[in-house]
């Protein structure tokens, strides 16, 4: 492989340093890449590579970073084309704020990284601080306090749910229990027991009593989630318990006073539900005296960096490593109208760290950007064997490696390897 331009032809030196106080980061073309104390990283181009370069000069394995005490300590591992700190090839050498790494055709800045804080959850445990978000926690803290049942309304995964433990946490009675109840997710025949409970021997299976979600939630909050999918006979059986406050379990005889604060959520028009006479009206006007609709992400996405930055520090704990965003890929994902709200933009994050390498970039973490590749390179000029590897190296480039290009050409990666170095 031919060698990169190198700022000298010296021997291999050792450097020594001061320590550098504080947390650093490298900043390179594609982003920043905090340097953390007990975790280190290996630089290169192979796909083991913790930050894999996108450089045809880099080596698979090419050099690692970690800390020796309180500073940060580059070292090559037998890299090719050799790495080098401030114009100097060096075999070990410490960072500091200001200096200048070379890897083969990579190059990268340390910095000083002052950390930020994470984005912490609001008052009601959400994140956000769009004109959108801000108008939605003034409804729910506004509506918190009171008894009445409220209709949280919004597209799915706008985070109905939440939205329903921020009242319930934010009520008199926060205390209580939270019983959340997916009535979408029940089966039929088993609705009025989940909701109601049952006695022992009601029907055939119910070998004991059981509590419904109203007896489990009394003094608390029972949410509601896809209201809309309970059958018509059920929903005049809520209304009555609605108006009533008692409940009569599937089998039972007897009424039992429950003391329970519905929240209700749906995703579907109730009102043209109501006009198909699928949706019972008395009882949307019960549920829906008071409503919250939750914006879609689309409407906040000034909040969407913060959301990104959250999920990803949660992620990260979950992965055992840091996820970096490429400044790309933060505005790439503002720019998208995620269909599927933060649930999307959470497991589009998800994914992409899972299975990307290096920093997430627009085509790993949004889908159209993974649609939008250039159809086409330019050919350049020369023999044959030269405009071959030309194109090999710019499919290399733009896929960000070899191993990448080797998937995308449907060839061993050992192949297009051999056709980089000029083998037939």
């Amino acid at each position: 492989m031919p060698s990169p331009p190198r700022l000298d032809r010296d021997p291999t030196i050792q450097l020594a340093g001061p320590a550098s106080p504080g947390r650093l980061a490298l900043v390179h073309a594609a982003g920043r890449v905090a340097l953390e104390p007990g975790r280190p990283l290996l630089l290169g181009s192979g796909p083991l590579a913790d930050l894999q370069l996108a450089d045809r000069y880099a080596s698979a394995r090419h050099a690692r970073i970690f800390a020796d005490g309180d500073r940060h300590v580059i070292e090559d591992e037998g890299s090719t084309n050799g790495t080098y700190v401030d114009g100097v090839r060096v075999a070990r050498a410490y960072l500091g704020p200001g200096a200048h790494v070379q890897l083969g055709g990579w190059r990268a800045s340390v910095v000083a990284q002052h950390p930020r804080p994470r984005p912490q959850p609001g008052p009601l445990g959400m994140v956000g601080a769009s004109p959108a978000f801000c108008a939605l926690e003034r409804a729910l803290l506004r509506l918190a306090p009171l008894p009445q049942p409220v209709l949280v309304r919004g597209e799915t995964g706008t985070g109905k749910e939440l939205a329903a433990r921020a009242l319930h946490q934010h009520s008199p009675r926060a205390a209580g229990p939270f019983v959340a109840l997916n009535c979408g997710a029940i089966p039929e025949g088993l609705c009025e027991s989940e909701l109601f409970g049952h006695v022992r021997g009601a029907f055939t299976g119910a070998v004991r009593a059981h509590h419904g979600a109203f007896a489990r939630a009394s003094g608390g909050t029972l949410f509601l989630d896809e209201v809309a999918e309970l059958p018509l006979p059920l929903q005049a059986k809520l209304l009555r318990v609605l108006e009533t406050r008692r409940v009569v379990p599937v089998g039972g005889e007897g009424e039992q006073a429950v003391e329970v604060r519905v929240v209700a959520a749906t995703h579907q028009p109730l009102e043209a539900l109501v006009a198909a006479q699928r949706f019972r009206g008395d009882l949307l006007h019960r549920l829906g005296a008071l409503q919250v609709d939750l914006p879609a992400l689309r409407d906040r996405s000034a909040d969407i960096p913060a959301l990104l930055e959250h999920f990803a520090a949660g992620l990260a704990s979950e992965l055992g490593r840091p996820i970096c965003l490429t400044p790309a890929a933060v505005a790439a994902a503002t720019a998208h109208a995620w269909p599927g709200n933060i649930r999307e933009l959470h497991n589009a994050l998800l994914r992409a760290a899972a299975t990307a390498d290096g920093p997430l970039t627009a085509a790993d973490l949004v889908p159209t950007a993974r649609a939008a590749a250039p159809p086409a390179i330019a050919v350049p000029r020369g023999t044959y064997a030269e405009m071959h590897r030309a194109l090999l190296h710019r499919v290399v480039d733009d896929a960000g490696s070899i191993r990448k290009a080797a998937l995308q050409l449907a060839i061993p990666r050992s192949t297009l390897a051999a056709w980089l170095h000029g083998a037939p």
